[in-house]
C-alpha cells in the first residue's frame, strides 16, 4: 500500500469515528446534552419489633423519602402502619418488606403509627436552609 492510500484510508476511518462520537445519541453528543436528573430518593428502613426503629426520623423539608418497613413479629397491634396527617394507611406482613413513597413534606413532625394507636414514631421534618 502506497503511503498516500494509507494516509486517504486512516483520513476516512479517523472521520468515520469522529462523526459517530458527535452524532446525536453519540458518546460525546450525549455527554454535553443538559442533564435533568431527578433528585435522589432517600430510602429509610424501619424494623417493625416491640416498637419501630428508628423511632425517631430526621428528613429535610422538600426531600424525597420512601420508607421501607420490615415487620419481624407477629402481633396484631403493628399488622398496620398509618401515617394519619398523610392520610396513608399500609398493612405490613410479617417478613416482607413494604415500601410507603412519602410526597414531599413540610418543616414539622409527622407521626407514623400502628392501627391501634400504641406504637408510634415520628418524622421530624427541617426547615430548609437558606
Amino acid at each position: 500500500m502506497t503511503p498516500l492510500r494509507s494516509f486517504v484510508l486512516a483520513s476516512t476511518l479517523a472521520l468515520a469515528s469522529a462523526s459517530a462520537l458527535l452524532m446525536p445519541g453519540g458518546a460525546l453528543a450525549q455527554e454535553a446534552s443538559p442533564q435533568t436528573e431527578s433528585p435522589a430518593v432517600r430510602e429509610i428502613e424501619v424494623v417493625v419489633d416491640r416498637g419501630y426503629k428508628p423511632v425517631r426520623i430526621e428528613v429535610d423539608e422538600g426531600e424525597r423519602v420512601r420508607l421501607k418497613f420490615v415487620r419481624r413479629e407477629y402481633t396484631p397491634c403493628t399488622r398496620e402502619v398509618l401515617l394519619p396527617s398523610l392520610n396513608i394507611r399500609q398493612e405490613l406482613p410479617p417478613n416482607k418488606p413494604v415500601i410507603v413513597e412519602l410526597p414531599p413534606l413540610k418543616a414539622g413532625d409527622v407521626e407514623f403509627q400502628c392501627g391501634m394507636k400504641m406504637v408510634r414514631g415520628t418524622l421530624v421534618v427541617t426547615p430548609r436552609k437558606g
